[in-house]
């Protein structure tokens, strides 16, 4: 198997950040993978948190992109600190569980209510806006055993003010979830002048074929710990 290759990208923009959030058994991870690699994977551990970094060409153009797979959301503290990482959000459930369905409402709460606190948000732009977040109902393959209609989902979205709403099978669908994405980063592009700014040189492992890094849960509090600094 082929080495991986050691690139370095300087930059004065840090990459793209989206935070996958959602109950654990959603398919966060296998979104992720989906995104990374086309390959549906079904098994992962549902504690572990990872960021998977990527190149990726997207609205036109190629995007450094991390990706935050997160795992318990149970504890607040934990969650607001994903949420303050991010600069885009998928709100993840799964269509046969409908705690999965409300836990949304939750998440997207906390999400308005810590960027109304730590950003100024000019009277014209909404957190919506500035800060996009994405509702997503995976599993539509297991449809004898739904329990949350799509029209539920579609207006759940449209009363938290998401600024686009899918149903997918992660399963049995790489296009769908490349597809996400794809419209995922324009609507961010518009708001990249609230992101910070990281005059700083990156390094990117590109494993051979997939162009993809994976990190620990210990890089991933030292990422978290450097935007810390600069905000």
């Amino acid at each position: 198997m082929p080495s991986p290759k050691l690139l370095r990208r300087r930059s004065s923009k840090r990459p793209f950040r989206v935070a996958i959030l959602g109950q654990n058994g959603v398919g966060k991870s296998a979104l992720t993978v989906r995104f990374l690699t086309r390959r549906f994977i079904g098994d992962y551990d549902p504690l572990l948190e990872k960021v998977y970094s990527c190149c990726k060409f997207v609205g036109g153009e190629n995007v450094a992109i991390d990706l935050l797979d997160t795992a318990v959301q149970n504890e607040n503290n934990r969650l607001l600190e994903n949420i303050r990482w991010a600069d885009a959000y998928i709100l993840m459930y799964s269509v046969t569980d409908r705690c999965s369905f409300n836990e949304c409402s939750r998440m997207k709460f906390l999400i308005n209510a810590y960027r109304k606190r730590q950003r100024k948000i000019p009277d014209n732009e909404s957190v919506a806006s500035a800060f996009p977040v994405i509702m997503v109902g995976n599993q539509i393959d297991r449809d004898h055993d739904r329990m949350v209609t799509e029209q539920e989902g579609r207006k759940r979205a449209n009363q938290l003010g998401c600024v686009a709403f899918y149903e997918i099978s992660v399963r049995e669908n790489a296009d769908c979830v490349e597809k996400l994405f794809q419209d995922m980063y324009p609507l961010c592009k518009r708001s990249k002048k609230y992101w910070p700014v990281a005059e700083q040189s990156q390094t990117v492992y590109f494993a051979a074929g997939t162009q993809t890094k994976l990190e620990t849960t210990e890089e991933l509090e030292r990422r978290k710990n450097m935007l810390y600094t600069t905000n």
